[in-house]
């Protein structure tokens, strides 16, 4: 069977709790737009993993908000507002054999959910720092190599020892560089970004030189924000814009926006959470798009 999971760490470690209970032949990394534009040809014999449903589907494991089954739904697999995707598929399987990664749940649970603690943001380190490896700017060929190393790696140890991940050679090199494009991102956000009410927008169309960055760093540059708003270039598609918006997650829970992310980018044909999504916007529409959602931003909060 074929495996089709996210690029992220959340992707990545469902892609570690199936192969290690399905005879997995195969494993490729997408983005959710992949899914949604239905670029991608999926069959029964395919297993779908932190990404929205597809009825080709042999089986399929969520949890973000937006792709919530509607009600009498029947499909191979399990959906849950669980704090990861990769939860939703350890208790799916309910099998002793993943009792090992019970710790490394914990921590992908909690980064995957937004728990990211400020102190990680201005120097990473754990879980954290590995969570911004598998997504960056170099080829795609090469991020999905690293993802695959980083996957044998944890299906070796028991348990996983995210500091042991972190020595290994490979690894460290890729840690080293992207802690260099961190803060070129910094720079890049401070040149780029302008406060409108409670939201910093970045404006980084103009950007190709963009390292991948990660979403935490706006908010502890423009601390008097809620909520951030970005528009970076698609390389997929030049006719199209990246747009990423979410909350801080540094407030107290009685303080956090109104503003349910997940909704407002679906109807743009995206997806998410309550509390960050995103979506590809035509380029001839986003200044107006993004001017509402701002808007809409400022007024809920």
């Amino acid at each position: 069977m074929r495996l089709i999971t996210h690029t992220d760490l959340d992707g990545v470690f469902c892609a570690v709790l199936v192969s290690s209970v399905e005879q997995i032949d195969d494993i490729k990394f997408i983005d959710p737009g992949t899914i949604q534009a239905r670029k991608l040809s999926i069959t029964e014999n395919d297993i779908l993993a932190d990404l929205p449903y597809d009825s080709r589907v042999g089986m399929w494991f969520d949890h973000h908000e937006s792709s919530k089954p509607k009600p009498g739904s029947k499909f191979e697999g399990a959906f849950s507002l669980a704090p990861s995707a990769a939860r939703v598929v350890f208790d799916y399987f309910e099998n002793p054999y993943l009792d090992k990664f019970k710790e490394a749940l914990v921590e992908v649970d909690r980064i995957d959910s937004g728990g990211v603690r400020l102190e990680e943001v201005q120097n990473p380190y754990g879980w954290f720092l590995l969570s911004n490896l598998f997504e960056t700017n170099s080829p795609k060929a090469l991020d999905d190599r690293f993802r695959l190393h980083v996957i044998r790696l944890m299906r070796t140890m028991e348990p996983v020892d995210v500091n042991k991940i972190l020595e290994d050679k490979k690894v460290k090199e890729r840690v080293d560089r992207v802690s260099g494009e961190f803060e070129i991102f910094k720079k890049i956000l401070l040149e780029s970004t302008k406060i409108i009410g409670k939201v910093a927008f970045s404006d980084l169309r103009q950007r190709p030189d963009l390292p991948r960055g990660n979403n935490y760093i706006v908010y502890s540059l423009f601390p008097q924000c809620t909520t951030s708003v970005r528009l970076m270039p698609l390389k997929e598609d030049k006719d199209f814009v990246k747009l990423s918006v979410g909350h801080t997650t540094f407030l107290p829970e009685g303080q956090k926006p109104k503003f349910n992310v997940g909704e407002a980018m679906k109807k743009l044909g995206g997806g998410g959470h309550a509390a960050v999504g995103g979506a590809s916007l035509k380029k001839e529409e986003a200044d107006r798009i993004v001017k509402e959602i701002i808007e809409e931003i400022n007024a809920s909060s």
